[in-house]
């Protein structure tokens, strides 16, 4: 008969867990040689840059209301209670409890004989303590709680990066309202001197001293002039209405009025290497592959043996009066290994679980990573043409005022009509809307690279 030696049985079954090495830092990484433009990065003060008193007060309004923030500390606070519940699992478990037990036994059975002091009632009385408790002699519940740890980082940085594209999104929005509603004013004068330009060929025309051709493109480019009015009001309203969404205020409620200028500040890109600690997103996505490779962890322990200690003790007596005397106290300690064999591939399958679960994490940090770095370009590149832009833009803003100018000089000593001074004032709203499209676009783009570069987070 072959014989098994339980001793080489029991080390094959811990050899079996050792076979199973985990998983290294799914990825390398991953930086630029260097940005486009370098740079001091914004601070954590970046919206007080613009010096505008108005920004503030929404972001600071946006944080109080906003349902994403909300939801984002929500699923911090049950990562955290989780983290605890993680950490519960590796102390004993230990429960008291107390019961009475009674029995009546009927003598119409034939299985018990009367009269060997067998009483036919018992009333049997027990209290007492259970413990329980799993050594975590291979790590399972302290890789269980590590992965629970690192969630909860993970958790925390997603509420500071929400914070964050808040703040940016609040900023951006009110930026395009204050932009819309000038460009809108702009508008406005457009369409009055169009109008006025149609009522004097109008005038001309009815006086016989035109065709009606002139009239015809005079009437169509006032029809258009209304037309752009109309767009730039709906553009009002639909930036109006989804910045009061994201800071959490009814439909119609005012906004603040804009008071001034804002500053355009001179953020920079800083050095690529550093983004990586400057982001909070990249940071949990970090965490979050530190915490599926702890999950590994726990998978490889399953497929060693688990040591339990199980104890009781307390006080049990019939009658149940007699609970508490010494007589009747009683204790247990039961220690028991599980040795697994079996289990149709269960945890084979959890552990491939886990380390897709860390290729997936890895895969998704170094997106992350690399949309960093875009997102850092694609504001580089805009903020340098937008500079020219504005530039130029300024420039051709002079030019035309300087002729209005001069129109309205001429037109008051009566060497000028009232039709070229129009046509003066109409290419000033133009050139005016260009130019203001140009510096609220501007500064929306200074937005997104102070975001872009971590607004001045750091996981210190």
């Amino acid at each position: 008969m072959l014989r098994v030696n339980k001793t080489f049985l029991l080390a094959a079954l811990v050899l079996a867990g050792c076979a199973h090495d985990p998983t290294a830092w799914p990825v390398a990484t991953v930086t630029a040689p260097a940005f486009s433009q370098a740079g001091v990065v914004a601070d954590a003060k970046w919206a007080e840059a613009f010096g505008d008193a108005a920004l503030l007060e929404l972001i600071a309004q946006a944080r109080k209301n906003s349902p994403d923030l909300a939801i984002a500390r929500a699923r911090q606070r049950e990562a955290v209670a989780l983290l605890a519940s993680a950490n519960a699992g590796n102390q004993p478990a230990v429960s008291v409890g107390a019961g009475l037990e009674s029995s009546r036994i009927s003598l119409d059975t034939g299985r018990t004989p009367v009269g060997f002091g067998i009483p036919r009632r018992t009333d049997v009385g027990a209290a007492g303590a259970k413990a329980s408790w799993e050594l975590d002699l291979w790590g399972r519940e302290a890789a269980r709680s590590k992965a629970a740890e690192f969630d909860s980082r993970a958790a925390k940085f997603t509420v500071e990066q929400a914070n964050l594209a808040l703040s940016a999104e609040v900023a951006r929005l009110w930026f395009a309202v204050r932009g819309a509603r000038e460009q809108l004013a702009f508008l406005e004068a457009e369409f009055a001197t169009r109008l006025r330009e149609m009522e004097i060929i109008e005038q001309t025309v009815v006086a016989g001293l035109l065709d009606s051709d002139p009239l015809s493109s005079a009437r169509l480019a006032a029809a258009q002039a209304k037309v752009d009015e109309g767009l730039g009001r709906r553009r009002v309203a639909a930036v109006e209405n989804a910045l009061r969404a994201l800071i959490g205020s009814a439909p119609g409620v005012q906004l603040p009025a804009a008071k001034g200028a804002a500053a355009m500040p001179t953020f920079g890109a800083g050095v690529p290497s550093e983004l990586l600690l400057r982001r909070p997103d990249l940071a949990a996505a970090a965490a979050r592959i530190d915490a599926a490779l702890s999950r590994e962890g726990a998978a490889i322990a399953d497929f060693y043996p688990s040591v339990t200690l199980n104890g009781q003790a307390g006080w049990q007596a019939d009658p149940a009066a007699r609970v508490g005397r010494g007589s009747s106290s009683f204790w247990t300690l039961t220690p028991s290994v599980d040795l697994p064999l079996f289990d149709a591939g269960r945890r084979e399958a959890n552990l491939e679980v886990a380390r897709a679960r860390i290729d997936g994490s890895g895969a998704e940090w170094t997106k992350a990573v690399l949309g960093a770095f875009r997102e850092v370009e694609d504001a580089l590149a805009d903020l340098r043409e937008l500079a020219t832009q504005e530039e130029l833009t300024a420039r051709v803003l002079t030019a035309v005022r300087v002729r209005l100018t001069n129109a309205e000089a001429r037109r008051q000593a009566g060497l000028a009509t009232e039709n070229e001074m129009l046509i003066a004032r109409r290419d000033e709203a133009t050139a005016a809307r260009t130019l203001s499209m140009v510096v609220w676009e501007r500064r929306q783009v200074a937005v997104r690279l102070a975001a872009a570069t971590g607004g001045g987070w750091s996981a210190e």
